[in-house]
C-alpha cells in the first residue's frame, strides 16, 4: 500500500476539493498520511488568489521538491488554482513537479496518479530521449472551469464535528481585481439533490456543525429551474436535517433579502452570522472596484440586519491600497468603518493580480502606504472589536468545544467562523468537557477578539 499526503493551501473551497480528491484516493488503497517526508506520493493542493498565496504555494512546492530528490517522494503532484493557472510556467521552472491538476478536473486524480505510476515504471528508457516538458505535457488536467460542479464522496477524518459544504461554484461579478472567474470559471449552483444527499451522509457521519460556502451564496439557485433559492434550501436543511449549527460564508451583500433575514430569525438552528465582503466603503474605490452598491445602500442594509436581528454577528473584508485609492478615500474608509461597526473585520493589502483590470490601473499604491493603511485599520477595527464583544458579557451561549490548552478548554459560539474569528476560553471548573460537543457558557469577560466563560450546563448536545 502506498503513501500519500495532500497538503491544502488557500480558501475552503480548496479544502473541499481536496476531501474529494482523498474521498477518491481512499477507495483505491492508498494509505493517506499526515507526514509528508513519509509519503511516496505528495499532492499540493495550491492557491493563486493574490501574491502572498502564490509565495506561499511555491514555498510548500520547493520543500517537497526536496522530498523528492531525497528520494522518499517518488511521485509530486501540483493541484488547484496555480495548477490551472501557471501549468505550464511551473512546468518550465520546476522540473520536478511530475503532473498537474486544474480545479475543474478533481474526478481525475486517480487517472492522472495511475498514468504517472505506470510512466514511472516503464518509460525511464525515454527521459533521455524527450524533453521534461514534453513529458508533463501528457501529465496535466485543465480548462473546463465552466464545467458542472464535480460531485464525489469526500474524505472525512474521524472526529469532525464541523464541515463545508459547497453549494455554488465561480462567479459573475467581474470585480476589476479579482483573478476567480478566470480560474473557477462562471456562476452555477449546484443541485439542490445532491446537497440534500451529501448533507444525509454527513449528518450520519455526527457532524454538527455545516457551513454553506460558494464564491457568493447569495444567489443560489438562479441558474437552476428547481424553484431553490437560498432561504428555500435553507428553509429545508433546518427542518428537515438535524444540524445544530447551519452558517452561512460569502454573501454578496445585493443578495441579501428581507426573505432570508425572515428565514433565519425563523429558524435557531440557523447562526445569526452574516459574512459579507464589502472590500470598501469609500463611493468612488467601489465604483473602480467594479462593485455594485454605494455606501448609503451598504448601510441602509446593516441597519436592517441590527434592526431585525439584534443578536447578529456580522464579518466583512476590506481591501487597503487599492489603485488610484487617495489618502483622504482611506481615511473615509476608517471612518465609515466606525459608522458600521462590524464584529469582525478582515484587511488584505491590495495585489496586482496580471490580466485583471485594476492591474494596469494608473496610480498603484506603494508597499509602504498599503502597509500603514493596513495598520491604521486594524488598530481602529480592534476598539471596534473589543467594544462589540462586551455585549456578550452576562449572557449564556452555546459554545462548541474544540481543544485544551493546560487546564482551558476553548471553542466557538454562533459569533465564530472557524479558524478566521475569535475564540471563548472556558473555565470548566475541574469539570472533563468532551471535544466536539456543545456547553452551555455564561460570559464573564471580553477581549478584543476572544470571549471569556464559565461552565453552566455540563452538557447540552
Amino acid at each position: 500500500m502506498k503513501t500519500l499526503h495532500m497538503t491544502t493551501l488557500g480558501c475552503d473551497k480548496n479544502t473541499i476539493d481536496s476531501e474529494m480528491m482523498l474521498g477518491l484516493i481512499e477507495e483505491k488503497n492508498y494509505d493517506i498520511i499526515d507526514d509528508p517526508q513519509a509519503a511516496e506520493i505528495i499532492i499540493v493542493n495550491t492557491c493563486c488568489f493574490i501574491q502572498s498565496a502564490k509565495e506561499q504555494s511555491i514555498d510548500y512546492i520547493l520543500e517537497y521538491v526536496e522530498y523528492k530528490n531525497s528520494g522518499s517522494c517518488q511521485l509530486l503532484i501540483v493541484a488547484g488554482c496555480m495548477a490551472e493557472r501557471y501549468h505550464q510556467e511551473l512546468a518550465a521552472e520546476i522540473p520536478e513537479v511530475d503532473g498537474f491538476l486544474g480545479v475543474g478536473h478533481f474526478d481525475n486524480i486517480l487517472d492522472l496518479i495511475t498514468a504517472l505510476e505506470t510512466q514511472s515504471d516503464s518509460d525511464q528508457r525515454d527521459q533521455d530521449q524527450i524533453g521534461k516538458g514534453e513529458k508533463r505535457i501528457e501529465n496535466q488536467y485543465f480548462g473546463d472551469i465552466d464545467k458542472a460542479i464535480i460531485e464525489a464522496r469526500r474524505f472525512i477524518r474521524a472526529g469532525t464535528v464541523s464541515t463545508f459544504v459547497r453549494i455554488s461554484e465561480g462567479c459573475d461579478h467581474g470585480c476589476t481585481y479579482c483573478v476567480i472567474p478566470k480560474i473557477r470559471g462562471k456562476y452555477r449552483s449546484r443541485r439542490s439533490q445532491e446537497i440534500f444527499n451529501e448533507l444525509r451522509v454527513l449528518q450520519e457521519k455526527g457532524i454538527k456543525e455545516i457551513i454553506l460556502i460558494g464564491q457568493d451564496i447569495a444567489p443560489y439557485g438562479c441558474d437552476l429551474a428547481e424553484g431553490f433559492d437560498l432561504p428555500a434550501l435553507l428553509e429545508k436543511i433546518a427542518t428537515e436535517f438535524e444540524f445544530t449549527w447551519i452558517r452561512m460564508m460569502y454573501l454578496y451583500p445585493e443578495g441579501i433579502t428581507d426573505k432570508l433575514l425572515t428565514t433565519v430569525k425563523r429558524h435557531p438552528a440557523i447562526c445569526q452570522y452574516f459574512d459579507i465582503p464589502l472590500q470598501h466603503l469609500n463611493d468612488a474605490v467601489l465604483k473602480r472596484m467594479g462593485r455594485k452598491m454605494s455606501f448609503a445602500q451598504t448601510s441602509d442594509l446593516i441597519h436592517k440586519i441590527r434592526k431585525h436581528l439584534p443578536d447578529s454577528v456580522l464579518r466583512t473584508s476590506i481591501i487597503t491600497g487599492f489603485p488610484g485609492e487617495t489618502a483622504d478615500q482611506h481615511v473615509d474608509l476608517i471612518k465609515k468603518i466606525k459608522l458600521l461597526p462590524f464584529d469582525h473585520l478582515g484587511v488584505f493589502k491590495y495585489s496586482q493580480e496580471e490580466k485583471t483590470p485594476a492591474a494596469e490601473f494608473d496610480n498603484q499604491i506603494s508597499e509602504a502606504d498599503k502597509e500603514k493603511r493596513y495598520d491604521e485599520i486594524m488598530i481602529a477595527q480592534q476598539s471596534i472589536s473589543h467594544a462589540n464583544k462586551q455585549r456578550f458579557i452576562g449572557k449564556t451561549l452555546e459554545v462548541l468545544i474544540e481543544g485544551r490548552e493546560e487546564d482551558t478548554y476553548f471553542g466557538r459560539f454562533y459569533g465564530d467562523a472557524p479558524e478566521i474569528d475569535g475564540t471563548v476560553f472556558v473555565d470548566s471548573n475541574d469539570t472533563p468537557l468532551t471535544i466536539g460537543n456543545f456547553y452551555s457558557v455564561k460570559i464573564v469577560n471580553a477581549l478584543e477578539y476572544d470571549l471569556i466563560g464559565d461552565i453552566e450546563n455540563e452538557f447540552t448536545k
